[in-house]
């Protein structure tokens, strides 16, 4: 039974007014609701209502508003056809449960083209960026229909990310889970603000793995995302199907990182089919490493699928256990690719295979990197693959690689066959800034040549040499006599076992001019620790010394790593020289037993170093008095910006029952960092202690009274002297015209985008002001920090040389040779504090308590002379004081005093002073005689002061 025309109006109407009473509350608005005959089968037409509400096209029964049914509800994205039959028909194709269904409409009042434009619209509205690939969803016919697809203008306003709120609630709907609003709001929020272009999957691992498929869903539709990132989530099958739609429809995705996501075991071979399938692959990234993947099947067909990948540049498959076979399908792809494209040009730049077994079937990838001379990245570390097949394509191909990562291969057993071809490679090549050795024995006529290679090539810039676990016996030698000629800015040299042969590559090292960063941690002084001879101990504080000259003040050394050395006591030689060091800004002293009194000694040089910014002293059984030192020397540091969080000896001390002191004293020293990174006054505090420690204090001392407090006046003064009121004007008037200039620019640039509507130009003229007010108060802000700091450090110097002077004049006459002298009474020479080294003897702390340096362990002989351990605190001394008042007891943390002990006559240790020079350290053998003619009569143990 037909209705009539005014009930079928009227149905309509109610379903505009009312449309989540039929449709469900999601659907509370409809685009159109219009009277159809409708056919599910051909010929057979039946009255019905035509509804398109947000994502949906539904298909309405009944002649009352209350007893209107959905027959039938098709979203967007289901629909595979629409076809205009003619002026008043049109058929739809869909697809429902994996068949395609079809259904005919004609409209009462409208033509099929109507419909056909209805639902174009609707998918444009909820999916912007679709046209892309609309012809892969969708078949139009008349065909016009995607140019009238382009033209249809959508009556909203965008939203954030190509209106990705809209794209990822059609997707809800079409994969059946629910909406999730925190989703939509940190992409428009958080990606907006960030211009993040890479969707991260691991921002929203935190909801059900189900949600995830709309949200990663939205790849296939938007241009505004470039890149999928799914690292460390586990991707589950119906995820996975995703993706690879991703990959198969999205001509936008240019980066893929699925790394350790427990990807299926076919996955390679999935891959290889959604890549065939895509008309034009814009990968350049991929990243799959940290997965099983060794499919030979999956490797066979990707490889035939690789040479359609034109764009791809960085490719990794570390950690994903592949054998030989998938390897060698893997560059046999890679090397297609490049012979078939135009003229053999590659943009492919960086291979990692890095922890795959490579040892025997390597021809691949030998012709691979002698033909592919765009390859700038080269990771092999632990795939034992043989170098000595790799150096001849190297020099063939391999001309222009900036990172060469060689670690965990493997040297022949006639290694002197290959020697004159690597030193060629390495003579010869142009970009290399990044070598990597690591753990590959190296035999000392490959160490040889290499290192002379290199010290040949004038092409390369200062690069970085990463030498650890290299050596075998004979190698050290080598690099002694070698690696002083390299150009080589950041050189590590961990756990190679040097011991005494420490010493002359120490020495050798001093040549390298361009040397910024060293790093000498790990197993390389452990036999002389642990010996019981005292000459080990005594070449051990002598190799620290040595280490101690290599950041010198004429030193280009910035950053030193001793990490794991478990140096202990001996690492005082090294604490007590940092007060004076003016060069190095970087330490890394962690896991090395220094403990509680090494942390006092520490805090000491915290005090009066200038140079370092960061610190790292993590695993050295700091307890809560070693860290309530260091947060007391922070509040006189005004320089160190970083002091990672020592974890490891937190958690320690936190188990113990001063837990609270150890909190409290990490929060002062955080509390100090902070300061030192925002405060205004650091520069003038650093430039007066290093004006001091450097040698004007000791001018000061013994110079005359009236003199040595004019000279203090003048430090007092200028310290505490602001930046002139005239400068910050000038600060001023230069940030005026910076910003006048810098607009006139930018409205320029902003008035080639076109005229802006008339109601936009007051908003428009009010956020203009504000981002100027910003702009210059941000200038004015860097400009005056510089200024300062600038300024600061010129009026130091001129007042350093000034005072020096002035010194130097008034006290002239007391010298016993005239003004050519001294005050020791030799020739006086220049010692200008800026401009010369400083003085050994007075420029580093003595050595608190600590005598002969010797070990502990059980199982060792007892040494002649008992050391004194960094991880208790020094016994009391039996030396007699000159004062006249008895010294204070010692406090201990129950509050008790601890009386006075004697100490054994053969256990007295006499503290020394640290020197540089040779001389002090070969007349150790007379200062223990010395000692031994004191001890024979304690009553006239005396320290001069």
């Amino acid at each position: 039974m037909s209705l009539s025309r005014a009930t079928l109006l009227e149905l309509c109407e109610f379903i505009q007014q009312k449309p989540s009473v039929v449709l469900g509350n999601k659907f509370f608005d409809s685009r159109i609701a219009i009277p159809v005959d409708y056919a599910a089968k051909q010929d057979r037409f039946e009255q019905r209502l035509l509804v398109i509400s947000k994502f949906r096209i539904f298909i309405l029964a009944g002649k009352s508003p209350n007893s209107l049914k959905v027959e039938r509800s098709v979203h967007l994205l289901n629909v595979k056809a629409i076809q205009v039959l003619n002026q008043d028909e049109a058929s739809v194709s869909i697809d429902e449960s994996g068949h395609r269904k079809k259904f005919n409409v004609k409209p009462h009042n409208q033509g099929g083209d109507y419909v056909a434009k209805q639902i174009l619209s609707a998918l444009k509205h909820y999916f912007p960026d679709i046209g892309h690939v609309l012809k892969q969803l969708m078949d139009l016919s008349p065909s016009a229909l995607y140019t009238d697809f382009s033209a249809i203008h959508i009556d909203v306003t965008p939203r954030a990310c190509h209106s990705f709120r809209r794209t990822y609630a059609a997707l809800c709907d079409f994969y059946d889970q629910p909406y999730r609003e925190e989703v939509a709001w940190d992409v428009e929020k958080i990606y907006t603000i960030n211009r993040l272009r890479d969707l991260r999957v691991e921002d929203f691992s935190h909801l059900l793995p189900k949600d995830l498929l709309p949200i990663v869903g939205v790849l296939q539709y938007s241009t505004y995302f470039t890149g999928l990132v799914a690292d460390g989530v586990r991707v589950l099958p119906d995820l996975v199907d995703v993706i690879l739609t991703v990959v198969r429809r999205s001509p936008n995705l240019h980066k893929l990182s699925l790394r350790n996501c427990a990807l299926p075991r076919d996955f390679m071979t999935l891959f290889a089919s959604a890549l065939q399938n895509c008309q034009s692959s814009s990968l350049e990234y991929l990243d799959l490493s940290k997965n099983v993947l060794d499919d030979k099947k999956g490797f066979t067909a990707l490889s035939t699928a690789l040479p359609k990948m034109s764009m791809l540049r960085r490719l990794n498959l570390s950690e994903c256990q592949l054998s030989e076979k998938c390897t060698q399908l893997l560059c046999s792809g890679l090397y297609s690719g490049i012979t078939s494209s135009k003229a053999g040009s590659s943009v492919f730049s960086h291979l990692d295979l890095s922890s795959n077994l490579i040892k025997d079937d390597v021809s691949s990838l030998v012709n691979l990197v002698s033909l592919c001379q765009s390859l700038r990245v080269l990771d092999l570390t632990d795939t034992s693959f043989p170098l000595d097949k790799l150096w001849s394509a190297l020099k063939f191909g391999g001309l222009q690689i900036e990172k060469l990562y060689l670690g965990g291969c493997f040297v022949g057993k006639r290694p002197a066959e290959t020697c004159q071809l690597v030193k060629e490679y390495f003579s010869i090549a142009v970009n290399l800034s990044h070598i990597n050795f690591s753990n590959t024995v190296l035999p000392s006529e490959t160490m040889k040549s290499m290192l002379l290679g290199l010290a040949s090539n004038q092409q390369l810039k200062p690069f970085r040499l990463d030498m650890d676990s290299v050596c075998e016996k004979g190698t050290a030698s080598v690099i002694e006599t070698c690696v002083g000629g390299i150009r080589c800015e950041s050189l590590s040299l961990r756990d190679n076992n040097f011991e005494g042969e420490m010493q002359p590559i120490l020495q050798a090292l001093s040549n390298i001019n361009c040397l910024r960063r060293l790093d000498i941690g790990g197993n390389n002084l452990v036999a002389l620790k642990r010996s019981s001879k005292p000459q080990h101990a005594a070449m051990v504080n002598k190799i620290l010394l040595d280490i101690v000259k290599l950041y010198s003040d004429d030193s280009s050394l910035e950053e030193l790593i001793l990490s794991e050395a478990k140096l202990g006591s001996h690492l005082s030689v090294l604490l007590n020289t940092l007060g004076a060091t003016t060069s190095l800004k970087s330490l890394d002293i962690s896991s090395n037993e220094m403990g509680n009194f090494g942390a006092r000694i520490l805090s000491k040089a915290l005090q009066l170093n200038v140079s370092l910014r960061s610190l790292s002293i993590d695993n050295n059984k700091i307890g809560s008095e070693g860290f309530t030192d260091i947060a007391s020397s922070m509040q006189m540091n005004h320089t160190l910006l970083t002091i990672p969080y020592p974890v490891n000896d937190v958690i320690d001390s936190a188990q113990r029952t001063d837990k609270p002191r150890v909190v409290a004293a990490l929060q002062q020293i955080q509390y100090a960092l902070d300061r030192n990174r925002t405060a205004s006054g650091a520069a003038d505090e650093a430039n007066c202690k290093k004006m001091l420690t450097n040698g004007l204090q000791q001018l000061i001392d013994r110079s005359d009274g009236d003199v040595a407090r004019r000279v203090n006046d003048m430090i007092t003064t200028v310290k505490n002297e602001t930046m002139p009121a005239r400068l910050e004007e000038m600060v001023d008037d230069f940030v005026e015209q910076i910003r006048r200039e810098a607009s006139l620019s930018i409205s320029e640039q902003i008035s080639k985008l076109g005229e802006l509507p008339s109601s936009s130009e007051l908003p428009m003229q009010v956020e203009t002001v504000k981002a100027e007010r910003i702009a210059a108060d941000r200038l004015k802000e860097l400009w005056t920090e510089q200024l300062r700091s600038v300024i600061s450090d010129w009026r130091w110097r001129e007042l350093c040389e000034k005072s020096e002077s002035v010194l130097r004049s008034a006290s002239a006459g007391t010298a016993s040779v005239g003004s050519n002298v001294s005050f020791e009474g030799s020739p006086n020479v220049n010692n200008s504090m800026w401009t010369s080294k400083r003085s050994n003897d007075s420029s580093h702390r003595p050595r608190s308590i600590i005598g002969e340096l010797s070990p502990t362990e059980e199982n060792q002989s007892p040494p002649v002379e008992t050391g004194v351990s960094l991880d208790t605190p020094p016994k009391p001394s039996a030396l007699v004081h000159l004062q006249k008042a008895r010294p204070k007891k010692r406090v201990t943390g129950n509050g008790m005093g601890v009386s006075q002990q004697t100490i054994p006559e053969d256990s007295m240790v006499l503290s020394r002073c640290t020197d540089l020079t040779d001389n002090d350290a070969d007349d150790s053998g007379s200062t223990r005689s010395e000692d031994s003619e004191r001890r024979e009569d304690p009553v006239k143990k005396v320290v001069d002061f």
